[in-house]
């Protein structure tokens, strides 16, 4: 050992010696007031450096939610325009199956219509082959 060992390891062993508590191992050096109190002041002040970080870290996380916010905001925006939209083309379609419905009415009156003039006619031309052979 060197002597600048020898006499930090005698200056240890002295204060040791001169303490007051007996719980203390030989091979432990006791914790003076100053170095509990230098202690107090790193833990104060990594405490309130990751306070400072984590604000940081809050205030972006703030930030996030509002830009989120005016996403939500033109999404809503962008559906409600959509939903008008498809709700004029729906209409749109209701004017087309009316359209449908009434030409298919027309295409069922046509349809009844001439079968019911072919049987007009057939009746008429039974009517009038039944009249040639009665007479």
């Amino acid at each position: 050992m060197s002597m600048a060992e020898k006499e930090i390891t005698n200056k240890t062993k002295s204060e040791i010696a001169a303490s007051e508590d007996n719980n203390i191992s030989p091979r432990e050096p006791k914790i003076f007031e100053s170095g509990y109190f230098y202690l107090s002041q790193q833990i104060n002040d990594l405490r309130d450096r990751m306070d400072a970080k984590f604000d940081k870290i809050d205030e972006k996380f703030s930030k996030i939610d509002e830009k989120f916010d005016k996403v939500d905001a033109k999404f809503d925006s962008m559906r409600k325009e959509t939903d008008a939209r498809f709700d004029k083309i729906d209409a749109r379609f209701e004017k087309i199956n009316e359209k449908l419905d009434k030409f298919s009415d027309k295409i069922d009156s046509s349809r009844k219509w001439a079968i019911g003039s072919v049987i007009a006619v057939l009746v008429g031309t039974i009517s009038v082959i039944v009249n040639l052979v009665l007479k």
